[in-house]
């Protein structure tokens, strides 16, 4: 739980994977954030599933490109398949590739614990990078800044989601332990505790 973004892509041309993680590190170097560059390994054949959106017969060895973590913020990846599409390494080496259930090319980045701000700079950043490298992009933002552009917004959105978190944490944390309670009857006990502050 926490606000987040979820975005997916493919990059115009792989020739520019280099010069979006060169630019990429300098921003990070410049704003003091930690990041991961990714290159690849593999023997992957570069054209062997670009046609194919259901293919993950990849490791985290045939993938290239850089994720950066912001203060108190998840990575944001922009980690490529060798066919240019974006993926989620960190899905993917826990992927089943016989259902692709972790959606491997769909990036989720929390946010909601590093604020606004960084929320504003994580999404402006991704615009310049959607303008300049991709091809096609699509970002989905719980906080509707991206949609919006609208600080008032995003602090609505900020404001509920921690009101929800907060919520549930006190909840949970006035729970008293109950002798030879089963899961099911805590269970039981926390959604009710939940129905009435909700």
């Amino acid at each position: 739980m926490g606000l987040s973004i979820h975005y997916r892509g493919q990059i115009k041309e792989n020739a520019l994977i280099d010069e979006l993680i060169s630019e990429t590190v300098d921003i990070c170097k410049s704003l003091s954030w930690n990041h991961l560059i990714f290159e690849k390994t593999g023997n992957a054949n570069d054209k062997a599933h670009v046609n194919d959106p259901g293919f993950i017969n990849y490791s985290e060895n045939d993938l290239k490109g850089i994720s950066f973590v912001p203060e108190d913020c998840e990575p944001v990846s922009l980690v490529f398949f060798p066919s240019g599409r974006l993926c989620c390494p960190f899905k993917l080496m826990n992927n089943n590739p016989a259902t692709n259930d972790l959606m491997v090319e769909t990036i989720s980045t929390k946010t909601q614990y590093a604020g606004m701000d960084v929320h504003i700079t994580v999404l402006k950043l991704l615009q310049y990078f959607k303008d300049k490298y991709f091809s096609v992009f699509e970002l989905s933002d719980e906080g509707n800044y991206w949609e919006t552009k609208d600080a008032a917004v995003l602090k609505a959105q900020f404001d509920r989601y921690n009101f929800l978190v907060d919520t549930v944490h006190d909840a949970l944390s006035s729970i008293k332990a109950v002798p030879g309670e089963t899961p099911q009857s805590l269970a039981d006990r926390i959604e009710e505790i939940l129905k009435k502050r909700l």
